[in-house]
């Protein structure tokens, strides 16, 4: 995305509403359509959503899970009592 590529307007989508309710639909200064998190405000291509789902479950700073959440760290390997 170009750095000089604004939000003209915020579009209403009919797309996987569980997805789609993290991000707003953004028709950008160069008519294309892009998707902004409504979490963290990154602007990525809006084609599909498994890129969506990825960067709220993996990527985003506010949103993804904290290592201990997913069970990393939490002790469960072996140790010596």
């Amino acid at each position: 995305m170009a750095c000089n590529d604004e939000v003209v307007m915020v579009l209403e989508t009919k797309r996987n509403p569980a997805i789609w309710k993290r991000f707003d639909l953004c028709l950008m200064s160069h008519s294309h359509e892009m998707a902004r998190c409504k979490a963290c405000g990154k602007v990525m291509k809006a084609t599909t959503n498994y890129m969506l789902k990825k960067h709220t479950d993996r990527h985003c700073p506010v949103t993804k899970p904290k290592k201990n959440e997913m069970g990393e760290g939490s002790g469960t390997g072996s140790s010596k009592v």
